[in-house]
């Protein structure tokens, strides 16, 4: 059913188009920012516990939520499930990517700068940084797709909450200090610590199998502050990727958009590595 229910949310985006104008988590926002005001008081919020009361809540009903349904007709539960899955995904990525490229080749600065500011790009007009840009955008792959996905297979529809939600508040409270902000980054950088390491495995099959590993194996640092490093050097290995400095505009744009692209299509390869072995799984009897 797992399976199933992820090719069927993965069909429902391709087949309608971005569901982005459905994907609102103010309401997310709304309730922490009332959540704060209610008990900023109290020291139990500002540490993981504070954290713990924001995601379990609106987690708790969902599960609620799917037992009535469930009770009422299995079905219902089942597309519930898949309902859930298409919200918490991100953006499509492939929209993105191919929106950006379109941008930057028709010379669409307003676009250009919207697009950069959501893949959290920092470029000068005319400087193209590849190996920051294809590092932003297999993260932002991962937080769009893959962490969504691990989660769904794990812990199912809560799962897959519980991940978006994380990021939330990770991405909500970037740069503040304080437990509650600290806390939810924590949250986050151990919910990625799997999925990270697993999307790092889907780019070595995908693309360069010896360069990725070399890169991940050169990787230092504490455990759980290396996951987007991971990421992004894992894939730099697999696109077998190397700075290609030059001094013409033109050609360093050209190749700024190629990097693109070939991300893009080692995302889209990497997605199918995970569909594949998620069958394999499936089929063993490992997962239902």
């Amino acid at each position: 059913m797992t399976l199933i229910s992820i090719l069927l949310a993965l069909a429902l985006e391709y087949f309608l188009g971005p569901m982005d104008r459905f994907r609102n988590f103010q309401w997310f926002e709304n309730y922490i920012n009332w959540l704060e005001i209610k008990f900023q008081r109290h020291t139990f919020w500002d540490s993981n516990l504070g954290v713990i009361i924001s995601i379990a809540i609106p987690i708790i009903i969902l599960m609620l939520v799917d037992l009535v349904l469930g009770e009422i007709f299995i079905g219902l539960s089942f597309v519930l499930a898949i309902l859930v899955f298409v919200y918490c995904l991100g953006p499509d990525i492939n929209i993105v990517l191919t929106n950006y490229t379109q941008a930057l080749e028709g010379n669409l600065e307003e676009d250009i700068a919207v697009i950069e500011s959501s893949l959290n790009l920092k470029s000068e007009e005319n400087q193209y940084n590849e190996t920051q840009t294809i590092s932003a955008i297999l993260i932002r792959a991962h937080d769009y797709i893959f962490g969504v996905l691990f989660w769904f297979i794990i812990l199912g529809m809560s799962g897959a909450l519980l991940f978006s939600l994380s990021l939330l508040i990770k991405n909500k409270y970037d740069g503040v200090h304080g437990g509650y902000a600290t806390a939810g980054r924590e949250l986050y950088k151990i919910l990625i610590w799997p999925s990270s390491r697993l999307l790092a495995i889907g780019f070595a099959i995908g693309g360069s199998l010896v360069d990725t590993l070399e890169r991940w194996r050169k990787i230092e640092g504490e455990t759980r502050e290396v996951s987007h490093q991971i990421i992004s050097e894992s894939g730099l290995g697999a696109l077998q990727f190397e700075e290609n400095p030059t001094s013409d505009s033109e050609e360093a744009k050209s190749n700024y958009i190629q990097c693109i692209k070939e991300a893009q299509a080692l995302i889209n390869r990497s997605l199918i590595v995970w569909l594949t072995m998620l069958g394999l799984l499936t089929l063993g009897g490992f997962l239902s």
